[in-house]
């Protein structure tokens, strides 16, 4: 978020956009999150992993709900800009379909519907994730003053893509 401040006090905006921070926080999240769900045994070493599924649980709905409300604040307001316009919905609405999935298939919160589907259904379902991530990266691409932005730019990248990359191959690796 300090990269994103900088950017635009470089150019000579304002600062403190609170509604870009909406969606900043919960993209940045997700990738905390998605790195988290690969167990790396440094993290398991030092934190108890019920713990962490917890932790996992706030944080993806906070997130959501972070989302949601960026969504809301900006609506229709990209619709002169397709790409900005479609990478948002799809990045809202796979992470939406797997935040109702995950609440309703792993965990026993509504019910015991948990006990319908295979756990590799669910877990591939959840993973949808992975395609919101990459949507809403595009979607920071989509915006001009922010693919300007060398510090900002380059970084969300480089977390962004290897994170994805070293979740699908901790992902093939499971099998």
């Amino acid at each position: 978020m300090g990269m994103l401040e900088y950017g635009y006090f470089s150019i000579g905006k304002g600062h403190w956009l609170w509604k870009r921070h909406l969606g900043l926080v919960p993209y940045i999240s997700w990738l905390v999150l998605t790195y988290i769900a690969t167990r790396p045994k440094w993290f398991i070493k030092r934190y108890n992993p019920a713990e962490m599924y917890q932790v996992h649980r706030i944080v993806g709905i906070v997130s959501v709900v972070m989302v949601c409300i960026h969504w809301y604040v900006y609506f229709l307001k990209a619709l002169n800009k397709p790409m900005t316009f479609w990478t948002g919905y799809v990045s809202t609405a796979a992470m939406l379909i797997a935040l109702v999935f995950g609440v309703l298939y792993l965990t026993t919160w509504i019910g015991n519907m948990s006990k319908s589907v295979s756990r590799n259904t669910k877990i591939w379902i959840h993973r949808l994730n992975l395609v919101a991530i990459v949507a809403a990266n595009l979607h920071i691409h989509s915006f001009g003053r922010l693919a300007k932005m060398v510090p900002f730019m380059p970084a969300i990248d480089v977390f962004t893509y290897a994170v994805v990359i070293y979740y699908i191959y901790w992902m093939f690796k499971q099998k």
